[in-house]
């Protein structure tokens, strides 16, 4: 006999209030239109390891979600997501923060069609992808696009740190996605830390760091 399928809106909704994040219910359906995306073009792509839906919505939908306790929204905020593979963490954030401009960096060509797709498919404006290693995007910027946060899960940026305070505005702040404080020795160049969130993911999903990095000032 087969399970009833999980209530994704429910899921959502206790899992967000667990972390205390607001999850307006317009965007329910563009979780549920993600996850099902997610799931289709996973089976061709490898989007994410996980397949569980209930792990999806925590593990990815939810842990996204969490920066929004370090994030000020504001109609002017631009934030550029890092390495954003399958659209982690900065998609979930677009769906409850409309107004929020997104720019997803990711060098593969196949998750990039993916986040185009999704952006396409679910109309979401003021969010971009851009097909390339973060390198290559520093050096090649035209317009010198400057970006008030810059999220990273998932991504090693330990060399980084000069390439990334290239792209921040005046008081902008790199937050990185970990499973734990960063150590006494753990840098990036051009960048210092000035704070750490730490929390649990629901369901017993984990412990979870946000560390958060500012230009050093001169």
């Amino acid at each position: 006999m087969e399970q009833d399928p999980i209530p994704i809106a429910e899921l959502l909704q206790k899992s967000a209030a667990e972390l205390s994040l607001s999850l307006p219910d317009f965007a329910i359906p563009h979780f549920s239109n993600y996850l099902s995306e997610l799931k289709k073009w996973n089976r061709a792509i490898n989007l994410t390891a996980i397949h569980d839906d209930r792990e999806i919505v925590v593990k990815h939908f939810i842990d996204s979600l969490a920066g929004m306790k370090v994030i000020e929204i504001n109609e002017e905020v631009d934030l550029l997501d890092v390495g954003a593979g399958a659209g982690f963490p900065g998609i979930p954030m677009k769906f409850v923060q409309p107004n929020l401009s997104i720019e997803l960096l990711e060098p593969s060509e196949k998750k990039s069609s993916f986040l185009r797709y999704v952006i396409g498919s679910l109309g979401l404006q003021r969010a971009t992808v851009a097909t390339v290693k973060l390198e290559d995007y520093v050096n090649r910027r035209s317009n010198r696009r400057l970006f008030d946060y810059i999220v990273v899960r998932a991504f090693k940026v330990d060399n980084l740190g000069l390439a990334l305070g290239s792209l921040l505005r005046d008081g902008g702040k790199v937050v990185l996605y970990r499973a734990s404080k960063v150590d006494r020795d753990f840098k990036l160049d051009s960048l210092a830390l000035i704070r750490e969130v730490e929390y649990e993911l629901p369901s017993g999903c984990g412990h979870r760091t946000l560390s958060v990095f500012s230009k050093r000032i001169a």
